[in-house]
Formats: structure tokens, sequence, C-alpha cells
């Protein structure tokens, strides 16, 4: 259900701007979810792309007052829907409550956001685009209930084998596993992202300094602008919950990851999609190195799959100023490899 629309200039990159058509969206059903959406007026749309952001963030990993990837990919003709998933950005104000499980994203709200994405803007298919977790929702979905209705998947500095490459992360996600069978996680406390991401706006100079060793960093120093870094810190993120981040660690093991009732193999059904693929790390990305993302491109069965890796960290390979001459381009071009031939390049420009 639209609830608002309007016509908007916006910035795609600091100077550039553009008129968007922006609509505010709630999906049904017991739990409200809200996601917006962008595209340029009066224009044959090229097909439909979603956005998903990963853990402990919202649709600002996608789109800022200063730099938009979401409007980036509008302007080149998508209909683009960023998604705030349940606990997250519009979803929370709409009364959506904090996530419990991973399979809650996966089994509900990825394909409610799908649902309402193809119902209004008239497709069979769409693309997938996840960050970090989103990454990992996204091969979930397309490999099981959301087969027939997925084109294609780009995700980016997403850990498929969570850990790997890291003898930090490696330690932290053995280390739940064994505290896990304790108990003491099972009233799944909240994990307070938001005030991370506070301190990490006060304090950016110096997370953003060379001078200080830090053993994990979520961008590399001076990969982004001040402004951009500071907007990003302060709107991106939000509380979640300790189970989520659980998830993400037993994906990383051996055994992979399945669904709540374990009737699905997530990992087995994603590897078994034959659809277009495009796996995106960064090789300085303390968080998702590219030994644990690129596994998901070896093991993917797609006869069409394309890897590649950045010299960037886990933030700026969406909003660094180098992104948008390297990642930037290459999902464009990805993306308009699948265009029907009827949908002419002159249709959807400016």
């Amino acid at each position: 259900m639209i609830l608002r629309t309007e016509i908007v200039e916006q910035t795609i990159d600091q100077s550039q701007r553009a008129l968007f058509v922006k609509d505010v969206i709630m999906t049904a059903g017991p739990h409200p979810l809200g996601m917006v959406r962008k595209r340029l007026a009066h224009a044959e749309l090229r097909g439909t792309v979603m956005l998903v952001h990963g853990f402990g963030q919202n649709r600002y990993t996608w789109h800022s007052s200063r730099r938009s990837f979401a409007n980036y990919l509008a302007h080149d003709g998508w209909d683009v829907f960023n998604v705030d998933l349940r606990g997250h950005g519009r979803s929370r104000k709409f009364g959506a409550p904090m996530p419990r499980v991973l399979d809650e994203y996966i089994q509900e709200d990825v394909p409610a956001f799908v649902s309402e994405a193809l119902s209004l803007s008239g497709q069979k298919q769409l693309f997938l685009v996840g960050h970090s977790m989103g990454g990992l929702i996204s091969y979930s979905v397309a490999g099981s209930a959301l087969r027939s209705l997925v084109r294609g998947v780009v995700t980016i500095g997403s850990p498929y084998r969570f850990g790997q490459g890291s003898a930090l992360l490696l330690a932290l996600r053995e280390l739940a596993a064994v505290v896990g069978f304790t108990g003491l996680f099972d009233a799944n406390p909240a994990l307070p992202v938001r005030l991370i991401g506070r301190h990490l706006h006060k304090r950016a100079a110096l997370w953003d300094s060379t001078a200080l060793p830090m053993p994990i960093r979520g961008w590399v120093p001076g990969g982004m602008e001040r402004d951009v870094l500071s907007e990003y810190l302060k709107k991106s993120f939000e509380h979640t919950t300790l189970a989520i981040a659980l998830d993400i660690f037993k994906a990383g093991r051996a055994e992979g990851w399945k669904s709540l009732d374990g009737m699905t193999d997530y990992g087995t059904a994603f590897e078994m999609l034959d659809r277009p693929l495009l796996v995106i790390a960064g090789t300085e990305d303390h968080l998702a190195p590219p030994e644990s993302v690129r596994p998901a491109y070896d093991a993917s069965r797609a006869h069409d799959k394309t890897y590649r890796a950045f010299p960037f960290g886990h933030i700026d390979l969406i909003m660094g100023r180098e992104a948008t001459t390297t990642v930037w381009p290459l999902v464009r071009d990805w993306l308009a490899k699948y265009v029907p031939r009827e949908v002419a390049p002159h249709a959807v420009a400016m």
C-alpha cells in the first residue's frame, strides 16, 4: 500500500542531482513493514531491484542526502525498492516488533516486500541486492520460497562463511556456539547497535584515523568524505537482537544454516540455484573478509556468476568515494545485461 507519493529532487552523488518519484510504502499483514520506492518519472523502466540492508542497519545503508546508491540505480532506469526489515527504520515506526530470529526476515519480511513490490511494479521477477546480512537473506530467499520470483542476486560484503579470514571473528563465532549451549542467550537480549552508531558518530575522527590501531574497522580510513561518513553513522544504525547475530554465526559453520523448523537447508538451496549471481568483496573488509565472502561464489552452481574484489572496507564498499566509480558501475553494468531488448536505453534517460 502506498502511503505517500511525491516528486523529489535528490542527490545521486555530491553535486549530481535528479528528479525522482518517491513512494512511501507499507506492506499488509500482521506486522506492517516499510520501504521506499524510487524511480524516474515518465520513463519506461528497465526492471525492479530490491535493496536489503545488513545487521543492525536500515535503508540508509543505501541512501543519504549526499550519496545514494538507491538513487543511482533509479536514475539508470530501475524501479528501486529500499526496505526496512522488522524492528528497523520505518518498519519499527509502523509497529513491527524486534526480530527474534533470522528466519523471520527470510520467511516473512522479504516475501512480503517482494509481493508488494511486484504488485506495484507490474513485474513478474526482481533482482535482490543485499549488503552483509542482507546478502545472506537474499541467498536464502532466492534459493527457497522466492525461487520463481528472483531474477538474479547481487551481494556486497556478505560473509557466506562468517569468520573465515579473521582469527578474531572466527574465535567469536566459536565462542558464541559454545556459550549458546549453556542457555545464557535464551532470553534473546537486545543489542544496542544504535548506541554504537552514536559512539562512532561522535568519535568519527578518531576511528577514521590510521594513528589508532584497530583490530576491526568498519571502513578504510579516509575512504569516505567526513560529511558522508558522519551522516551514515548518525542514521543507519538500529538496535537488533542477539539471536540474529548468532544465526549469522551459524551460517559460517560447517553445517551451514537452516530454516527454524529444520525443513529447509538454505545453503544447499542457494547453491543449487541457477540464477545470475554477482558477489562483491572488500579486500580491506574486517567484518567480511574475502575468505568469508568468496565461498558463496565458489559453491554456487549458477552458470552465470561473477566475483569481484575491491580495496575497500565494509561500509565504503557502498558509500565510499571510490565505490561510486567502481562498485556502483559494476552493479549497474551487470544489471544492464538482463534488461529486456524491447526496453530501449534512451527510454530511461533523464
